[in-house]
């Protein structure tokens, strides 16, 4: 099973090289038009906004509070920020953990591959020609008149 991904955890380069340079400046690219950072520009800037023209407006006997607090926009902007940056982490992990599940399902499946063979192999009866041995249902050899 060959499958291409952009993720090669064996590339390693410096930063004298050119290969850092490029790939550094494709990620930077992909970062720009990636749809979190856009929204957490918006989320920042519109709660931000909200923080800077925070007044209070008499209404009669009560006061109404036009924008947030710093304390709304510290606990709004951390959430935020904290969830999209722990979503990415756990997708992350998540991916390592299915490849490693990848890896084991296919040493899993070579490994049955050659019990099969090896079973195959002994359960085709002896080495002279017209010998026949017979098999329980459990897959024990049953060997000349031994009862079942």
């Amino acid at each position: 099973m060959n499958t291409k991904s952009n993720i090669n955890q064996d590339e390693f380069y410096t930063i004298i090289q050119k290969e850092f340079w490029l790939k550094w400046f494709s990620k930077l690219m992909f970062t720009l038009i990636s749809v979190k950072l856009w929204g957490l520009i918006a989320c920042t800037w519109v709660s931000t906004y909200l923080l800077l023209c925070h007044e209070m407006l008499p209404v009669g006997d009560q006061a109404y509070e036009l924008g947030i607090t710093g304390a709304q926009w510290v606990t709004f902007n951390t959430t935020i920020w904290g969830l999209i940056f722990g979503m990415k982490e756990i997708f992350r992990v998540m991916d390592n953990k299915d490849r490693s599940d990848a890896k084991i399902i296919k040493q899993d499946n070579e490994s049955k591959e050659e019990i099969a063979k090896i079973t195959a192999s002994t359960m085709t009866g002896g080495s002279e020609p017209g010998s026949t041995s017979t098999y329980t249902a459990d897959g024990k050899e049953v060997v000349a008149d031994e009862p079942n």
